[in-house]
């Protein structure tokens, strides 16, 4: 509770630090005042970001807030992005919608559409088994919040057949880009008693499939953001843990290439290899 609140404090003076530096920058008379950030009930902040949101050439103020489940959980069952826009002093909310629950969220700042501005990639864990993580990618430019895509995209938009096959294979389709990928489950860095034991209701000892097996991807656990083909703007990477006969056997990952093209995000490529 008490590092709760110590985080709490520190993101509320260094919003207002730039706030602050914001105002005196950009106001008649260097106003040295400034509106704080008004919380609704319930509501705590989670994490800050300093950038041109807007597109105006002025550093703004984003800060994503969270409304607590209970007064001493750190789970936030729905939050909202607060944008305060540093050459008016103006404040305007974007809610996350009802299912944006999750801990305690983290706010990453970079160009990923063709706007001047800086864009918004909110991630929010969720606390599940997997490490799973749901992600918003947002816009700000003209000083209007627009989420560009959410976790039905970003975070579950992919979908995936799993098949294991005769001597220890799996095979991995991805409906989206009709891509078909082969793992071999020898070449993992284990054992052969390893593999006999995992796979031993499935498989023969000599590699026979014993009956119709599949396996899973989960929702992405990590996006991150890296200009892959250096045109100054940023694409979203994505990583998704592929697993067979039980979630703790991670077998490979899949990585999703996503890239702001023709006025939408879209996926481009995606690479699937063994963990």
């Amino acid at each position: 509770m008490k590092k709760t609140l110590f985080i709490t404090a520190m993101l509320m003076i260094l919003a207002c630090i730039a706030l602050t530096a914001c105002s005196e920058a950009v106001t008649p008379g260097n106003k040295g005042e400034y509106q704080k950030p008004e919380l609704p009930p319930d509501y705590q902040i989670e994490d800050v970001a300093v950038g041109d949101v807007t597109g105006d050439g002025i550093c703004d103020v984003v800060v994503l807030i969270g409304q607590k489940y209970a007064p001493d959980s750190y789970y936030s069952k729905e939050h909202q992005i607060v944008l305060i826009d540093c050459a008016s002093l103006g404040q305007t909310t974007l809610s996350l919608g009802e299912d944006s629950g999750g801990y305690e969220g983290e706010l990453i700042l970079g160009k990923v559409s063709t706007t001047i501005a800086q864009d918004i990639l909110v991630s929010l864990p969720t606390g599940g088994s997997g490490g799973i993580i749901n992600y918003y990618l947002i816009s700000c430019a003209e000083g209007e919040p627009t989420i560009l895509a959410g976790p039905d995209v970003l975070t579950e938009g992919l979908h995936f057949q799993i098949s294991l096959m005769d001597d220890f294979i799996v095979k991995v389709k991805n409906g989206e880009l009709d891509k078909v990928c082969l793992l071999d489950l020898k070449k993992l860095p284990s054992s052969e008693d390893t593999l006999s034991e995992v796979y031993k209701d499935i498989y023969s000892p000599s590699g026979k499939l014993l009956e119709p097996e599949e396996g899973f991807v989960d929702p992405s656990g990590m996006i991150e953001l890296r200009d892959i083909d250096g045109d100054g703007i940023s694409e979203l990477v994505g990583y998704h843990s592929i697993w067979v006969v039980y979630h703790a056997n991670s077998i490979g990952i899949a990585r999703p290439l996503w890239k702001w093209i023709d006025n939408e995000l879209k996926l481009i490529s995606l690479d699937i290899s063994l963990r």
